[in-house]
């Protein structure tokens, strides 16, 4: 049996001008009209505000569009792109397959916090407002006018879905901190986390992948696609995975008793800025892990191995580096890919794992980064979480023990690293391990309190006039 069919755009930009077939994990003819499911269910709403909790929230009682339906095969793939039932469809199949990249690397499905019974996230193509948001029990978007004052709808944007599907993952793997113990920390994580979403679920689709290495000549220190999150034309980004700021740039950022942020430069900063270390710091641990692939794959020479060198050095051998990983990408696209693939994989299961473990209440990114370095020790190798630390202490994040209770998993035990191990053997011998090991119990969810949740999405979006 095989899923369920959508055409999806990887990407807001003229490099994908045609969307790509997605196979999503429901089987095919038990996605319904809508699209729906037992999960998820779009409610193309006619005229309706925003949602603004806790004084409004679902299900929504309006007058609504009609709905994509399936074709005979119960796919979703024939809906012509110019219909209000391809935007339907383009934000449910987004939804669907963040969904599906998250419940791999988390090693379980995604339980809804604060739905019971058959209720659904309701998912919103078009609401009148320049933004997108996700909350309890629901998810819309807006629209903006570029630079180049081009009209994009975010339904059809998958970074910003799959952002939004991000916070509506870290909500219901997490929860929310104790009345009083929501920290600025907190905000920004769930904003790197969900940015990180993005780009990890962007680097699924075989058109973006193929794309950022003939782009880069397999070279990812240059921007690319996979690090303009929620881009909205060629030029203007929202956020870029592979940033310079430090914490030092963002320290001055605080919370206000309303919830608002102050930015003492006037800027308008918020969750999104004080969020750019942590992303930058994990999105050079991808491309640390990537070379690493390259590296012991014997893609490419230790001469081109750039790990461990500083910023200028790597912007002063940059043309030198292009010439020579595009010969190589010429005769190794393969493995090039392969090595990219490895490392997607390595940071999703490694911020997988992360969630299961970090505690949210007076979070602070030392405590993150602590649970990250562990995690990928056990995951990947020790050499790994050596890179990701240099990484985050570049960026000023100072790692914290994190004094874990609980005993070692088999995984953790069994786990060690041989310098020359194939990184793909590597990931084959974390797979076994996990097959025997014993799991860890599941997070127990308090009770999310909706004023608690308002504060979060207020604090991220500043609410239109």
């Amino acid at each position: 049996m095989r899923g369920t069919l959508f055409r999806l755009f990887p990407q807001a930009t003229d490099a994908y001008p045609e969307p790509e077939l997605i196979e999503v994990s429901p089987l095919a003819g038990t996605v319904g009209p809508g699209p729906s499911d037992q999960r998820l269910v779009v409610v193309d709403a006619i005229d309706k505000a925003p949602y603004d909790p806790p004084i409004s929230t679902p299900p929504y009682r309006g007058p609504v569009r009609p709905p994509a339906w399936p074709d005979a095969h119960g796919d979703f793939a024939s809906i012509p792109v110019d219909t209000q039932q391809f935007l339907q469809a383009h934000l449910y199949g987004c939804v669907r397959l963040t969904l599906d990249v998250w419940e791999k690397y988390l090693g379980h499905p995604v339980r809804w916090l604060d739905l019971v019974g058959d209720e659904r996230v309701e998912l919103t193509p078009l609401v009148a407002w320049a933004n997108a948001q996700s909350g309890p029990g629901f998810m819309e978007m807006g629209r903006q006018v570029n630079d180049e004052g081009e009209l994009r709808l975010f339904c059809l944007n998958l970074d910003v879905v799959a952002h939004e599907t991000g916070h509506t993952v870290l909500f219901a793997e997490l929860g929310t901190p104790e009345s009083g113990r929501v920290t600025p920390d907190f905000l920004a994580f769930h904003e790197s986390v969900s940015d990180l979403t993005a780009m990890l679920t962007s680097l699924h689709f075989q058109a973006v992948v193929s794309h950022v290495l003939t782009q880069t000549n397999g070279n990812l220190y240059v921007l690319n696609d996979s690090n303009r999150i929620g881009e909205l034309s060629g030029a203007q980004q929202i956020r870029i995975a592979d940033n310079l700021t430090r914490i030092s740039d963002v320290a001055d950022l605080r919370i206000g008793p309303d919830g608002e942020w102050i930015d003492p430069t006037g800027r308008g900063r918020n969750a999104h800025a004080l969020a750019q270390p942590l992303t930058g710091a994990l999105f050079d641990f991808l491309i640390d892990l990537y070379q690493d692939n390259l590296v012991s794959e014997g893609v490419i020479g230790p001469d081109l191995d750039a790990r461990g060198w500083d910023r200028d050095e790597v912007d002063q051998a940059m043309d030198a580096l292009a010439a020579a990983f595009g010969t190589r990408l010429e005769s190794l696209r393969g493995d090039f890919r392969a090595a990219l693939l490895d490392a997607r994989d390595a940071l999703g299961r490694v911020l997988g794992e992360m969630l299961n473990r970090v505690e949210i209440e007076d979070l602070t990114f030392g405590r993150v980064a602590g649970v990250l370095l562990d995690v990928a020790a056990e995951l990947v190798s020790p050499y790994a979480a050596d890179m990701l630390a240099e990484n985050l202490r570049w960026r000023g994040i100072e790692p914290e023990p994190t004094h874990r209770a609980a005993a070692r998993s088999l995984l953790a035990r069994a786990q060690t690293y041989r310098a020359g191990v194939p990184f793909a053997e590597q990931v084959g011998r974390v797979r076994a391990l996990r097959r025997v090991a014993c799991c860890l119990p599941g997070r127990h969810h308090e009770s999310l309190h909706a004023a608690g949740l308002g504060q979060i999405i207020r604090a991220e979006h500043r609410r239109p006039a």
